[in-house]
């Protein structure tokens, strides 16, 4: 009997290890994980002072409701002045398009008709009428010279006889200085009107003529094609510029993108906000699911599209899910295994999205799902 109670012993310990094993096949496969949500960060790439707060933590929003308000500041009266030079520029070009008005175009022709006048006129010389009338003055200065000349002579014998004095001869001499520097002047003008135009006149008038016919072909062709263009690419930097305010002061009204939760935020009317920094975070409606790690000996058991219950603490019943996405690469140290043993092991990432219970579940939540052997 003393020999038998050892053997019994074993052959008990035997059988209940068979039994548990037989146990824990049957059992399911169970794998913790967490309850996740996306999340956005929103922002203003100009940034500025908060104006309006409108929103609370916590709070439901619409897709591209505002949630919080900057301040203008002086972006408003750049846009103005981007909007006048937008004008501005968009003028210069329709009037380049336009071309010469018909009175401009008038104008440069009589002026190309009033050169042309005067080039025929100097090539001609003078007209006859000028020589004569000139002739004539010259005739009319030689008797002014011929009566000065008697009346010096007779003054300087008056002279000698001393019947007047000699300040009266001197000014009949004077006058007759006088006389014969007249006749001289008129008879330069007679060779002068004789003589004909110079030729450095006629090429005078002649270049007028090129200028005032070049000057109306100008007025007439219009604008150059590399003004136009000159112009266009004012007209459409203006724009851009004035399309570039429009998105800056855009960026300072905040909105939702889409539908979703107010998850954080901080600020208040006052606060100066960073571009590009975050003024809120939000959670999408209906974005939760459950982030989990399976061991590479039983990644075998799930797949993607497969329903699978999702359990948490907080709540008695299961909630549906389905494999969304299974990684193709392991990893040995998620950050929800915290003991060595579990770190070692090699595992691969699952996310489970949430087909129930997105109204009463929370972000942070452990959870489990359990899968039939």
């Amino acid at each position: 009997m003393k020999r038998l109670v050892p053997l019994v012993l074993l052959l008990a310990i035997a059988g209940a290890y068979v039994a548990y094993k037989r146990y824990l096949s049957k059992l399911p496969f169970e794998w913790a994980g967490t309850v996740e949500a996306r999340s956005i960060s929103i922002g203003s790439r100009t940034g500025g002072r908060v104006a309006k707060v409108l929103v609370q933590e916590g709070e439901q929003v619409k897709a591209g409701q505002v949630l919080i308000e900057l301040e203008h500041g002086d972006l408003d009266a750049q846009r103005a002045g981007a909007a006048a030079q937008l004008a501005q520029t968009a003028a210069v070009l329709d009037k380049l398009k336009a071309g010469a008005r018909p009175e401009e175009i008038a104008q440069a022709q009589a002026r190309t008709a009033q050169a042309t006048a005067m080039l025929q006129e100097t090539r001609r010389g003078s007209r006859a009428e000028e020589v004569a009338g000139a002739e004539a003055r010259v005739a009319s200065a030689q008797a002014l010279v011929d009566k000065a000349a008697l009346d010096a002579d007779r003054a300087h014998r008056l002279l000698a006889s001393q019947a007047i004095a000699q300040a009266e001869a001197d000014a009949m001499d004077t006058a007759l200085r006088t006389a014969k520097a007249q006749r001289d002047a008129q008879q330069k003008i007679l060779e002068q009107l004789r003589a004909g135009t110079r030729i450095e006149e006629k090429q005078q008038a002649a270049a007028k003529v090129a200028e005032a016919q070049a000057a109306a072909k100008l007025v007439m062709a219009g604008a150059r094609v590399e003004d136009l263009r000159a112009a266009q690419a004012q007209v459409d930097g203006a724009a851009a510029r004035l399309a570039q305010l429009d998105v800056m002061i855009g960026e300072l009204a905040i909105r939702a993108p889409v539908a979703a939760r107010v998850e954080a935020l901080q600020l208040r009317p006052g606060d100066i906000l960073g571009p590009n920094a975050t003024a809120a975070t939000l959670l999408e409606d209906g974005q939760l699911y459950v982030r989990l790690y399976v061991p590479e000996t039983q990644i075998g058991k799930i797949a993607i599209g497969q329903e699978v219950p999702v359990t948490v603490d907080s709540f008695d019943h299961p909630f549906k899910g389905k494999v969304e996405h299974i990684n193709t690469q392991g990893e040995y140290s998620p950050r929800n295994l915290q003991t060595a043993d579990e770190r070692a092991d090699q595992v691969f990432a699952a996310r489970i999205g949430l087909v129930e219970g997105k109204d009463v579940l929370r972000a942070g939540m452990a959870a489990t799902i359990t899968v039939a052997r």
